[in-house]
């Protein structure tokens, strides 16, 4: 996958040209790796200071040091505990099973909640091109049927990652007190980097709840809109 590829595989690859080419592949290849990671923590970071100033009336610079901090906060354990799996952690339920999650939920949101018709409005509002029919039934159907399909089917991958069932395994048939420590750590810092995770999720949720009824109480929608 894109870390073992990234940070196992090519840098092993590397090292097997001699140590002129292999630096040089490095810097480049770590290089290139790293404004990509810049650019994409700045198109994250822009909705986020938008949000914060729209909403809440923060300034730019406060803004940006808060999602700073954020990063700053979330990103260090990353590097700090990389060998106990934190790293995969994140990438795992941010990058999997929340696509899957958050993708459902938004779509049951903006066909059955918001409703079809009016999103399908929205859409075609303004259009240059003429969107074909036939995905307003994609959208409202096809797509909440798919998505909740791969996620009924992943449950029991899900469940078996929430219960450290590998790791316990391996607990099982250890017996050197240095790899039963450190399945154990790997263990502990797993779980509370879920628990970061969940932490900024529900954070998230406050913040838009609480923007939600400033909204409300400034009457800059009405309920109808809401």
């Amino acid at each position: 996958g894109g870390l073992g590829l990234g940070f196992r595989t090519l840098p092993y690859l590397f090292q097997q040209w001699g140590p002129i080419l292999a630096v040089l592949a490095g810097v480049m290849w770590f290089g290139l790796l790293f404004f990509a990671g810049i650019t994409s923590s700045l198109a994250m970071g822009t909705p986020i200071m938008g949000f914060m100033r729209d909403e809440f009336g923060w300034k730019r610079e406060n803004s940006a040091w808060l999602f700073g901090a954020l990063i700053l906060i979330l990103g260090l354990p990353t590097v700090v505990f990389f060998n106990y799996g934190v790293f995969d952690e994140y990438d795992y339920w941010a990058g999997t099973v929340s696509l899957v999650i958050f993708a459902l939920f938004e779509t049951i949101l903006f066909a059955w909640i918001f409703g079809i018709n009016r999103g399908w409005k929205e859409i075609t509002m303004g259009a240059d091109i003429k969107v074909p029919i036939v995905f307003k039934y994609v959208i409202k159907y096809v797509t909440p049927v798919i998505l909740g399909a791969v996620f009924i089917g992943s449950l029991p991958s899900i469940m078996d990652t929430i219960n450290n069932t590998a790791i316990h395994e391996q607990l099982a048939t250890a017996t050197d007190e240095t790899t039963i420590s450190t399945l154990k750590k790997t263990i502990f810092f797993k779980n509370i980097s879920r628990f970061a995770l969940l932490g900024m999720w529900v954070s998230i949720a406050v913040a838009v709840a609480i923007a939600y009824r400033k909204r409300m109480r400034e009457g800059r929608f009405t309920n109808a809109e809401a």
